[in-house]
């Protein structure tokens, strides 16, 4: 008997020995344990959206835009940003992009050697309405921009739709002053399409738009690059997304004597901004993400931005996410 108390003394000492020694295991194990998209090891996930409208939610319910003075703002439920934060489970995410930013103006924000040109007033911190910059609060600013990259784990980076839809807005616009009506990321959409309404009769008009796009064009190449190399210099291991534009108008028609297919009309100008971003993702290591297919506004008959608003539905920016999330469980 007395044996056999001996050995039950022994089990049960190596049992509390070993339990002690898992819980030991267990704690340092978890404490070593990083979330899946925490590339930098840090404790934390951190989430950078970069762009225009579109991934900050311009049209969509529960949207305010907050003052140009300051580089994050609030996320809007139920757009890509917001599914993406819940599927990456990041603890912080930086919502830089904002409305009406073009190409000319992210690179402005994020280099101090970019001069910029006259446009960048409406989406920079001014003295007056639109033309003075005010180089005090644009430096804070630039420094907001830059700590949201060089802190992030994973970037979204969409730009380039507004270099593409303000030529006609030009076009309307070119004796006006005011640049926030030029500017506007709603209206000017609805002006390129009225513009393409107006192509089986006005062929010079749609040739001057199609002159002063491929400008635009050139000109969002070399910024394009530019923004992307700026990225890596602040953040050399960042994973970086860089989100193609869907066909806004991919299933709209002008109805009528003579119709007009305007998804197949627009399709080639979205074709040439998507493709250089497309070539130049092994020049730089960036993943491009293809967006097609994509539910909008512009087509949403039920829609008060039907034939005129390019945001995504809903259910548009649901699809973006899942898009976005399988090119990034792909890079796993």
């Amino acid at each position: 008997m007395k044996k056999i108390s001996k050995l039950l003394a022994l089990v049960l000492t190596l049992a509390m020995v070993l339990s002690c020694t898992a819980v030991m295991a267990f704690a340092a194990k978890k404490k070593t344990t990083y979330k899946t998209y925490d590339y930098d090891k840090n404790g934390k996930v951190v989430y950078t959206v970069l762009g225009d409208s579109i991934p900050a939610g311009w049209s969509a319910p529960g949207f305010v835009e907050w003052s140009k003075e300051v580089a994050n703002w609030p996320i809007v439920p139920d757009t890509y940003p917001a599914y993406l934060k819940q599927s990456l489970d990041a603890d912080v995410v930086n919502m830089d992009a904002h409305i009406g930013l073009r190409s000319t103006d992210l690179r402005y924000l994020l280099d101090e050697t970019y001069a910029g040109d006259i446009a960048v007033g409406w989406r920079v911190p001014t003295t007056d309405r639109y033309r003075q910059i005010d180089y005090e609060k644009l430096a804070v600013l630039r420094a907001e921009y830059q700590k949201d990259v060089a802190s992030a784990d994973i970037i979204t980076l969409g730009i380039g739709i507004n270099d593409m839809t303000i030529p006609s807005g030009i076009l309307d616009n070119v004796q006006q002053e005011n640049l926030n009506g030029l500017l506007n990321p709603g209206a000017v959409w609805g002006d390129l399409l009225t513009a393409v309404s107006q192509l089986a009769d006005n062929t010079a008009y749609m040739a001057q738009v199609s002159t002063l796009l491929f400008g635009f064009y050139q000109t969002y190449c070399a910024n394009f690059d530019a923004i992307v190399q700026k990225i890596y210099e602040l953040n050399p291991n960042v994973k970086l997304y860089v989100i193609g534009y869907y066909n806004a108008a991919q299933d709209a028609y002008i109805k009528g004597a003579l119709p007009v297919d305007i998804g197949a009309v627009v399709t080639p100008f979205i074709d040439l901004f998507n493709s250089h971003a497309a070539n130049n993702a092994a020049t730089y290591g960036y993943t491009y993400v293809k967006m097609e297919h994509i539910d909008t506004l512009f087509c949403d008959p039920t829609s008060a931005g039907y034939l005129n608003d390019n945001h995504p539905t809903p259910a548009g920016h649901k699809q973006m996410a899942d898009i976005i999330m399988e090119s990034i469980e792909a890079d796993l």
